[in-house]
C-alpha cells in the first residue's frame, strides 16, 4: 500500500491512476498526515448491473 499526499494528488492524478492500473497497489491519500480516501483499482465488472437486480427499471 503506497501513501501519497492531497498536494501530490493534484500535481499527479492522471499518473498514479495509471500506475493504480498497472501495479493494482492501493493508495491512501492522506491531508495534514492523516489518511482521508483510498484509490484502488476495480475491473469492468464491477458495475455491471444483473437484470432484475438493483439500478434496473422495473417493467410494468
Amino acid at each position: 500500500m503506497k501513501f501519497i499526499t492531497v498536494s501530490e494528488l493534484r500535481l499527479r492524478a492522471t499518473q498514479i491512476v495509471k500506475e493504480v492500473e498497472r501495479t493494482r497497489e492501493e493508495v491512501v491519500v492522506t491531508k495534514n498526515g492523516k489518511p482521508k480516501v483510498m484509490i484502488r483499482f476495480i475491473d469492468d465488472t464491477a458495475f455491471e448491473f444483473k437484470k432484475g437486480g438493483a439500478g434496473e427499471a422495473e417493467k410494468s
